[in-house]
């Protein structure tokens, strides 16, 4: 007898970071903004898609509630562009991904927490 598998949920956040000229720090940018998480053990893949010139890679992530145990330990490609994580989607709530940023050119570290929202009740 053959048994049917769900197909793996992927959601995609495009990132731009862009280093602020008149300021101190950089302006992040994800879209989606706020991914909604809808179906079990979904993918989230954040890629960097424009650093405006700088060499910017991901560096890290941190999660809050960290106690929800919902997202996975990251995974950071080799060119530093791509970071992904597997969310469990077993709870209806927010999460907050602190994304750690590292510029190689001028060594700065920055971070930026955007939101996801998990609801497994919906489908």
């Amino acid at each position: 007898m053959t048994v049917a598998y769900s197909i793996t949920p992927f959601i995609n956040v495009q990132v731009w970071v862009k280093k602020k000229n008149d300021e101190e720090g950089y302006e992040v940018r994800c879209e989606p903004a706020v991914p909604k998480v809808v179906q079990k053990d979904t993918v989230i893949n954040y890629q960097i898609v424009d650093t405006y010139g700088e060499d910017i890679v991901f560096s890290g992530l941190e999660v809050t509630p960290a106690e929800l145990n919902q997202i996975s330990v990251p995974s950071i490609s080799q060119s530093g562009k791509l970071l992904t994580v597997s969310d469990a989607n077993t709870h209806c709530c927010w999460i907050s991904l602190n994304l750690e940023f590292t510029n190689k050119t001028l060594g700065h570290s920055f971070a930026h927490d955007p939101q996801v929202r998990n609801d497994p009740d919906v489908q």
